[in-house]
């Protein structure tokens, strides 16, 4: 509520118009929006968040995956490569970091789920049916956690396609990671 007004789309555009017109308006909307389309762990703990994600996200950057012939094979790599790495990369006062393989939740099965905040999703190669799957579980996940997309030996111009239909479909906070 702003001044007894409840805060609605419809409310934000007035109010933008009394303050100051079309720019702060679209700027009031759109961040209206972006938090309305953060995870319940963004909004829980925008602190730890923004520390763990961009831990694993060094951590990926580092990640050298060997050859593996299933996503399975990829996704135990990345679970014990974490569950390796990270001892070596918290500092004394960091909180502990627990990884969890393919845990039974509320919003369905993420490959790998990290201190109740961070969800990686991989795929193989996906085909059409495959990656339009990926887009509906990350999608789902990211109700609850921030969700990243590791897709494994897509050519570039998919992976290109595939952020653009996220981008489209005002999914672009769902983050697309490649890996050759």
């Amino acid at each position: 509520m702003i001044n007894g007004m409840p805060v609605d789309d419809e409310n934000l555009k007035r109010l933008a118009c009394l303050l100051g017109g079309g720019a702060l308006g679209a700027l009031l909307l759109k961040t209206h929006h972006d938090e309305a389309r953060k995870s319940r762990a963004e909004k829980d703990d925008p602190h730890g968040v923004e520390w763990l994600c961009n831990l694993i996200g060094e951590l990926l950057d580092n990640w050298e995956p060997r050859d593996y012939s299933t996503e399975d094979g990829y996704t135990e790599a990345l679970y014990r490569y974490l569950n390796r790495e990270l001892p070596d990369a918290l500092d004394e006062d960091d909180p502990d970091v627990t990884v969890e393989m393919r845990t039974s939740t509320l919003f369905g099965i993420p490959d790998i789920l990290i201190n109740d905040l961070l969800v990686l999703e991989l795929k193989l190669n996906p085909e059409k049916g495959e990656r339009d799957r990926l887009i509906g579980q990350c999608c789902g996940y990211s109700c609850e956690w921030v969700t990243w997309a590791i897709v494994i030996g897509m050519p570039q111009h998919r992976v290109r396609e595939l952020e653009t239909l996220l981008e489209a479909k005002s999914l672009h906070y769902i983050e697309v990671i490649p890996f050759s």
